[in-house]
């Protein structure tokens, strides 16, 4: 063999360890809990999504505007479910425990009478906050993930404005401008 066919083999070879190497990972890698709840219920409950028009845009918009600290977030919307009332929050409850790691923390989970469920977990990423929640109700569900900056959502809850434009009815805390005192009437100026 000469050199350079043998110096093509090699490079060849090192491409292809290469290209094995970096893509194993993403192929072993576990879904993200969103993925897999939303799975859950495409294929346990035969459930169907729901287009919703311009998500696309509003997901746009949060991550360049950040309102009220919100950074990203994505919502699948599912109808025609079908599932047993009498298993499903035990099965929901046990997909949600596969789904999150360690480091996600339940925080909320409802079960109403009439068969209404809600689970939210939520876990700090660095100084943000993710939340992912899932609600159910009759044969309709909605999957809600959400990043946000909790300093800033406290901060628009304190004075709610978008673009500068207030949301609220209210002055901000601290900005109340003083009532007028009633100051007393000199005599000369009573009024009679």
């Amino acid at each position: 063999m000469t050199s350079s066919i043998r110096n093509k083999l090699l490079i060849a070879a090192a491409l292809s360890v290469l290209m094995l190497t970096a893509s194993a990972p993403a192929a072993i890698a576990k879904p993200n809990e969103f993925d897999t709840i939303v799975r859950h219920l495409e294929t346990k409950y035969q459930a169907k999504k729901v287009h919703v028009p311009f998500m696309w845009l509003a997901r746009f918009a949060v991550a360049v505007v950040h309102p009220a600290g919100v950074k990203s977030f994505k919502v699948t919307l599912f109808e025609n479910l079908k599932f047993s009332r009498d298993t499903l929050d035990k099965e929901m409850q046990e997909v949600m425990r596969d789904a999150f790691s360690p480091e996600w923390v339940p925080i909320l989970r409802v079960r109403s009478r009439d068969g209404q469920q809600v689970y939210m977990n939520m876990r700090e990423a660095g100084s943000n906050v993710k939340i992912t929640m899932v609600t159910i109700d009759k044969d309709q569900a909605a999957v809600i993930r959400a990043t946000f900056d909790p300093d800033r959502l406290v901060d628009f809850l304190d004075n709610p404005k978008i673009f500068g434009i207030s949301l609220g009815d209210r002055e901000p805390a601290g900005d109340t401008p003083e009532k007028p005192k009633d100051e007393p009437l000199d005599e000369n100026n009573k009024e009679n």
